[in-house]
């Protein structure tokens, strides 16, 4: 029952902060670096290269074929980034239809993997000054 609570909850802040919310949402019109490779593990890799984030404020980076890469920064001291990485699906009605998410700690300005869904990302986080 407490993880049903947990996942309706992320569900609604998602919703709440979701990729269409153009006042919160730093959108890429093409994924930086997009290289695609297959790996061991099945899963499909991305490089984003280095995305500059704005702490509280969501970043958009389509992936293709209906999926996003939501990336919501949220600062932890001058050095740490906590990002939650959510991978979502839509069908033709624009209507999630697959969505994965995990959460990070990184250090800001140094290259990190993080695996979500059948997703590997490497990306390097820097901050947009406030």
């Amino acid at each position: 029952m407490g993880r049903i609570s947990v996942v309706a909850l992320v569900l609604a802040a998602l919703l709440v902060t979701g990729c269409h919310k153009l006042f919160s949402v730093r959108l890429h019109s093409q994924p930086p670096a997009a290289k695609s490779a297959r790996t061991n593990t099945n899963l499909l890799s991305r490089d984003l290269g280095t995305l500059t984030l704005t702490n509280d404020f969501d970043t958009c980076v389509p992936l293709g074929l209906g999926k996003d890469c939501v990336l919501s920064p949220k600062l932890v001291d001058h050095h740490n980034v906590q990002l939650t990485v959510a991978v979502e699906s839509k069908d033709g009605q624009g209507k999630i239809h697959d969505f994965y998410m995990t959460q990070i700690v990184t250090p800001v300005g140094q290259p990190s993997e993080v695996a979500v869904g059948n997703f590997s990302f490497s990306l390097t986080p820097t901050m947009a000054p406030e």
